[in-house]
C-alpha cells in the first residue's frame, strides 16, 4: 500500500513540475466583419455597414461577402433580423422577371425595373425590394420598410 502511495504522489509531483507545453504559435483570423474603403463595382466595400445601416436606420456592425458567379452577396451582422444586399452583374428584363417572388409588387417608376415583397408576421417582417438599372440589380432584404431600402438601392446603384 505504501508503495503505491509513494508513486502515485511521485507521479503528481512530476505532472506538477514538468514544463508545460507552449501555446501555438497560429496568428488570429481576420474578421470579415471589418469595414472596407468603397471599391468599384458591385461589391460589400460599397455597401459597408456604416451606408446599409444609415440608409435603412439600422444598427449594424459589419459585413461578409459571398461571391457566386454573378451575384455578390454582403449579410450584415446586427441585432434582430438578418440583412441582406445582393448584387447582381449582366441582370437582364428576363433574368430580373425570373428572380421575382410570387407575391411581389412592382414599383412603377424606380430605375428600369423594381419590385416589393414583404414576409414573415408583424414582429418578424422581412422586405424584400429590389431594383435593375442597366445590368446591374440591387435586391436589399431586411426589417426596414420598403422606402429606406429604396433610398439604400439608389444611393448604392450611385456608388458602382
Amino acid at each position: 500500500m505504501r508503495i503505491a502511495l509513494l508513486a502515485a504522489a511521485a507521479f503528481l509531483l512530476a505532472a506538477c513540475t514538468s514544463t508545460p507545453e507552449a501555446a501555438p504559435t497560429q496568428a488570429p483570423e481576420t474578421p470579415t466583419t471589418v469595414e472596407q474603403p468603397a471599391g468599384n463595382g458591385p461589391n460589400c466595400a460599397n455597401a459597408n455597414s456604416s451606408v446599409v445601416g444609415k440608409a435603412l436606420g439600422l444598427r449594424l456592425q459589419g459585413q461578409q461577402e459571398t461571391v457566386e458567379k454573378a451575384v455578390t452577396t454582403c449579410k450584415y451582422v446586427g441585432s434582430g433580423m438578418p440583412v441582406e444586399v445582393r448584387f447582381t452583374t449582366n441582370a437582364t428584363a428576363k433574368s430580373f422577371a425570373a428572380g421575382k417572388p410570387e407575391k411581389a409588387k412592382p414599383i412603377e417608376g424606380f430605375h428600369d425595373e423594381a419590385y416589393e415583397a414583404t414576409a414573415g408576421g408583424s414582429e418578424t417582417t422581412q422586405h424584400t425590394v429590389a431594383a435593375r438599372k442597366g445590368k446591374t440589380q440591387v435586391e436589399v432584404v431586411s426589417p426596414a420598410g420598403v422606402e429606406p431600402s429604396k433610398k439604400l438601392i439608389s444611393e448604392l446603384l450611385g456608388r458602382i
